[in-house]
């Protein structure tokens, strides 16, 4: 070793390696690797919640619209009149006809629509669209004492699930039910 002017021993410097080592740059891809697994994890967690959230309000919103609009008519109805079947009021009818105060006649049942079972009336108006199959459309009449009327009105909406994978077919369905006293 030399020594310099002010006594010190001369101490040959260590270059400073510029990068990382191999470990380094295993440790932080192994890290992103686990940390893009837990993000796009809970991404599909939200997109598979998502669409049952919405496929939920569906049927709800449909099934509403349709029970609705059977209430009102059945209602607001002038009498009950024999359906295609030549029924009026009796129990587990598959559909059930009226007559308005207008004197139109108006009858509601399932139609098979392109495959896709629906909510009917004759005149051609659906009250369920495309997106949900209608299933188990039940109308249960009863006459009280009194001589009052009530429709107990009973179905099921059925719509799949859109998945990410579109290898299940899962579906979910709600069941709708609604008594209407009849004012005729």
């Amino acid at each position: 070793m030399q020594q310099s002017k002010s006594g010190s021993f001369f101490v040959k410097k260590q270059q400073k390696q510029a990068g990382f080592t191999l470990i380094e740059l295993m440790i932080v891809t192994s890290l992103m690797v686990i940390l893009s697994l837990t993000v796009s994890s809970m991404f599909m967690t939200f997109l598979i919640t998502n669409a049952r959230t919405n496929t939920r309000n569906t049927l709800k919103v449909e099934g509403s619209y349709a029970l609705s609009q059977m209430e009102f008519m059945l209602r607001n109805s002038y009498q009950l009149v024999d359906n295609q079947f030549t029924q009026v009021c009796q129990s587990s009818m598959d559909s059930i006809a009226l007559e308005s105060l207008d004197g139109g006649v108006t009858e509601f049942m399932l139609e098979d629509d392109n495959g896709i079972d629906k909510i009917a009336s004759n005149s051609g108006v659906y009250l369920t669209s495309d997106t949900v199959m209608a299933e188990n459309l039940v109308f249960s009449c009863t006459e009280a004492y009194s001589g009052v009327r009530s429709v107990q009105i009973d179905f099921d909406l059925t719509k799949v699930v859109p998945s990410v994978t579109n290898t299940t077919n899962e579906e979910s369905s709600q069941h709708f039910t609604s008594v209407v006293s009849l004012r005729n």
